[in-house]
């Protein structure tokens, strides 16, 4: 491709708002959380979207354990009063099966194995309380907190947001499967409320009553490709296009799928022919623990695909963070090309394990996830996997210069003389182990290996 089609392509995308408008049709459209009518709603738009511009579009079916979320009710009792809190259920958390439970509630802070630790003989039996934010560890996924909680005898596990705003966090306890012990999150303030009455009262009894469904259903990936000049050479594209429910899921993830979309049409209206193969996935069941693309991974034949690419938050934020699972090699060639790119963005060898880029990276398949770098760490997840996560976080100057971003960054990928080596299973479990990550992978049920 000459420098003259990149430049037409770039300048195309930053001088049209389409980005900014799939964004807000998928927005509309609802959350396309997994098992809803959005989601098939989503599915079929892709589809038409594709087949205007005049790409055919492989549909690839899957089951999974489906979830559907119920009514939540839950109170914190003290010896004069009981308060009534809002509160909603965590993905593929069971039912109380029509009871109220009732048990004393506890603050077990981050969660972390440090933490629960100096709790372990009064946790066993008891609600506890673990937010959102940092541990003594360090930051943790909330599957690990949940799997903590767990393991140390909870009988339930109360996720509390740790940014204010009256916001309750959502997102699975478990991977393709009902958790153990039930889960709800609060919001901050919430949490704040019961910490004082905590302290005030010594102990409180919390009453928890949740009511799911929890059918086998199936869903589906959007695949489609543009055709390289080394055919035989394939780097996956790929985004998640469900959201949580609770919300349009318009950071997570509908932007990078709407990035992808504008991206494959103007390829297609600007007769681009990228170096190798670009094979574009919009991917189904990401949110419920990394499903969907697990799934297709681990039955399909990889063995022409030589990259991933995974675009995940790509816009809300313009800086941007790529990091690239502890790949050497990889994390090399990046700062090679870094100077290509549309503007100076992080590189680092951070590992990604709860996006789709993770069952890539298990089959030792070089691998990247893009991301918008929020200004202040501290606030973790922002608006993500709340209901805030809506259409007005999005800004047509961030939607246009992601997707340029996004853009460059493929190109220039695409174009580099040799891709990074696939890594042997040993290579894969090496960079695991170095960077202490196997006893929480374990915790997660993300550790394939024997």
């Amino acid at each position: 491709m000459t420098q003259d089609l990149k430049e037409r392509i770039v300048g195309r995308i930053l001088s049209k708002d389409s980005t900014y408008e799939t964004i807000k049709d998928l927005c509309l459209m609802g959350s396309r959380f997994s098992g809803t009518e959005s989601e098939k709603v989503a599915q079929e738009y892709m589809n038409q979207f594709l087949e205007r511009i005049g790409v055919s579009a492989e549909n690839y079916e899957f089951d999974y354990q489906g979830w559907m979320r119920g009514e939540c009710d839950f109170s914190i009792k003290t010896k004069n009063k009981e308060y009534e809190f809002s509160a909603i259920s965590l993905v593929l958390a069971p039912s109380t099966n029509s009871q109220t439970l009732e048990m004393n509630i506890l603050d077990g802070a981050g969660g972390s194995e440090t933490e629960l630790k100096r709790l372990e003989k009064e946790i066993p039996g008891k609600a506890v309380m673990i937010h959102s934010g940092n541990t003594e560890e360090g930051w943790l996924h909330r599957r690990i907190k949940y799997a903590n909680a767990y393991e140390f005898g909870a009988k339930a596990f109360v996720f509390a947001n740790h940014n204010p705003g009256q916001l309750f966090p959502t997102g699975s306890v478990r991977s393709n499967r009902i958790g153990e012990i039930i889960a709800i999150g609060i919001s901050k303030e919430s949490y704040e409320h019961i910490k004082e009455l905590l302290e005030i009262e010594g102990f409180l009894t919390c009453k928890i009553n949740v009511s799911n469904d929890t059918p086998k259903l199936i869903s589906k990936h959007i695949i489609w490709e543009i055709p390289g000049k080394i055919k035989d050479e394939v780097i996956v594209i790929g985004g998640h296009y469900d959201g949580h429910d609770i919300a349009q899921g318009a950071t997570d993830n509908a932007a990078s799928i709407a990035a992808i979309l504008e991206i494959s049409r103007l390829m297609k209206e600007f007769n681009y022919v990228p170096e190798r193969t670009l094979r574009f996935m919009a991917f189904g069941v990401e949110e419920f623990g990394v499903v969907g693309s697990t799934i297709y991974v681990n039955n399909t034949d990889l063995s022409d695909v030589v990259a991933m690419i995974n675009l995940d938050g790509l816009i809300g934020h313009i800086p941007k963070h790529i990091p690239c699972s502890g790949i050497e090699e990889l994390f090399l060639k990046l700062k090679e090309i870094e100077n290509e790119l549309l503007y100076e963005a992080k590189i680092s060898k951070n590992i990604i394990t709860a996006s789709d880029n993770y069952p890539f990276f298990l089959k030792g398949i070089p691998n990247v996830c893009i991301f918008g770098e929020k200004p202040d760490p501290r606030v973790g997840r922002g608006y993500g996997h709340t209901s805030a996560d809506t259409f007005d976080k999005i800004s047509k100057l961030d939607a246009k210069i992601s997707t340029a971003f996004a853009f460059v960054f493929i190109d220039a990928f695409c174009k580099m003389k040799e891709m990074p080596m696939k890594l042997t299973k040993n290579e894969v479990i090496d960079i695991l182990q170095e960077a202490k990550l196997e006893d929480n992978l374990r915790l997660l049920e993300k550790w394939p290996f024997k």
